[in-house]
């Protein structure tokens, strides 16, 4: 029985990453419903991976990763899925999206530079911002439009998880994917003799 729980959390993150295609193909397609219920369906794999990995107590160094990689190709998408479908988010807030990208972007090159991988850590602040994201994006999808308040909300957290990311790898010489939040290591760190 365990094996078999093994294996659901990384089928999980295969299913998000099989899905990628199909809802690039409903972005260009611009198909703003069909692509809000597969970014649904996605959030929910990506929720459940987890999950199950740490419930059932079968979380591995390549489900981390290959979650990792799951995500860093889904969350440019679905910028660029917004972009395609409601641009208006794009010129009506330039400097808050750019500052968006060169935060995230920051975060991958020197996890990149310094580690020699993405070290997408797994933060409390990033979880949040993900869900307020993916809240953003499916609202706007399906409405038609998007709600400024949300889109505030989700950006700042965005912004400020991008930032809490990129203060832990230039001030860690070693990162562990599930650190939980910049305030955790400085506890542990006071903590430690």
């Amino acid at each position: 029985m365990r094996e078999y729980l093994k294996a659901i959390p990384n089928l999980l993150t295969a299913l998000r990453l099989l899905l990628l295609p199909v809802l690039w193909g409903l972005a260009l397609l611009k198909w703003p419903v069909p692509l809000a219920i597969g970014m649904i369906i996605s959030f929910l794999t990506d929720t459940l991976d987890g999950f199950i990995a740490r419930r059932f107590n079968v979380t591995s160094a390549f489900g981390s990763k290959f979650d990792s990689l799951a995500d860093n190709l889904l969350i440019p998408s679905t910028v660029i899925w917004l972009v395609i479908l409601r641009p208006e988010v794009l010129t009506d807030h330039p400097i808050l999206c750019a500052v968006a990208a060169v935060t995230y972007g920051s975060s991958l090159l020197v996890g990149w530079i310094k580690f020699r991988r993405f070290a997408n850590l797994h933060l409390y602040s990033k979880k949040t911002a993900g869900v307020l994201s993916y809240a953003f994006i499916v609202h706007a999808l399906l409405a038609g439009q998007y709600n400024a308040w949300l889109f505030y909300i989700a950006i700042s957290l965005f912004i400020l998880a991008s930032v809490e990311g990129l203060i832990l790898q230039l001030t860690h010489a070693q990162v562990d994917e599930h650190m939980g939040s910049l305030v955790l290591t400085l506890v542990r760190r006071k903590s430690t003799p």
